[in-house]
């Protein structure tokens, strides 16, 4: 679902300076999140929103988070393999096939599933492309949750 309005005041987004990557939402009027769009994860209601301050991803916690991560990359493999085969490397999918420790980045596992549930524990290398950080949402306006349709304690920045 996409929502957008000529005009909108974007809602503020405030980060603490304390290294918390705390963030909260500040807009009591819920038509003030001008774009957003469910990320139809069948775990997880990833939400993607823009703001004043950057783009973000907002998932009602951060197993949700993970599990989406997880689905995400599961989805990639099954459905388009050439794309997944060029992320991962013919040479990892090669060695868990042969049933040995090999993957992209500086965990190895033996398998794709082992590797597709590393995704789990850090869904912010999925979704926080900007910084790499997951902020917790400290403070978001009932409006905003009731038009999200879930209250998100995560959200993961992306520009």
């Amino acid at each position: 679902m996409a929502r957008k309005k000529k005009n909108a005041e974007r809602p503020r987004v405030y980060e603490k300076t304390d290294d918390s990557y705390d963030i909260e939402i500040e807009s009591e009027d819920a038509t003030d999140v001008d774009n957003y769009r469910s990320l139809g994860f069948k775990d997880g209601d990833g939400v993607e929103i823009e703001t004043g301050e950057g783009d973000f991803i907002l998932f009602e916690n951060a197993d949700e988070a993970g599990k989406a991560a997880r689905e995400y990359w599961e989805d990639m493999a099954l459905n388009d393999p050439s794309e997944f085969t060029a992320m991962v490397s013919e040479e990892t999918l090669v060695s868990w096939g042969l049933g040995q420790a090999a993957g992209p980045g500086t965990t190895k596992v033996r398998n794709l599933e082992e590797w597709l549930d590393l995704w789990r524990n850090t869904p912010e290398e999925q979704w926080a492309s900007y910084d790499g950080n997951e902020r917790q949402v400290m403070q978001l306006a009932d409006t905003v949750v009731d038009e999200l349709g879930f209250k998100p304690t995560v959200a993961y920045r992306t520009n």
